[in-house]
């Protein structure tokens, strides 16, 4: 397993890190202080300046978690992100997705949500209740999920 040193100033981040290392998928290790404060008051400036502006940068998840489900995928989902009109929207082909949120992050839990309900009410679903399209979807969210954690 590759080692990375990074520092996390977003909660969100950290939150996610975390999760990841619950997973057995990532070990997180400490860094004092002293060496992370110089990058963070770097990084600060620069996110600082950006926030003036749209975040409007790609979606691309490989893990998603909505509420105490978490999703592991074989690959990243392209989630095209927009903003128009004060609200965020992310857009994703393959599933057929569009959410928005009035802020990115708000966009970002309602794809979670919209995941997490395609994966309940078609990858867990019996074949027969389904029409040839749903079957479909539930065969692309089957081979999309490689894992899912309660």
């Amino acid at each position: 397993m590759e080692t990375l040193q990074v520092g996390i100033i977003n909660p969100k981040a950290a939150k996610l890190l975390g999760d990841l290392a619950e997973l057995n998928l990532i070990v997180i290790k400490d860094i004092p202080k002293k060496k992370a404060v110089p990058a963070l008051k770097k990084h600060r400036t620069k996110i600082d300046e950006e926030s003036k502006s749209p975040e409007v940068y790609p979606f691309k998840p490989q893990y998603l978690k909505f509420d105490d489900s978490n999703y592991i995928l074989h690959e990243k989902l392209d989630g095209v992100v927009t903003f128009e009109a004060g609200n965020y929207s992310i857009s994703n082909e393959l599933l057929d997705i569009t959410v928005w949120g009035k802020t990115r992050d708000e966009a970002e839990e309602a794809f979670a949500f919209a995941f997490h309900s395609l994966y309940e009410n078609f990858a867990k679903e019996d074949d027969k209740n389904l029409t040839s399209h749903a079957r479909r979807l539930k065969k692309t969210l089957r081979h999309l999920v490689v894992n899912t954690k309660p």
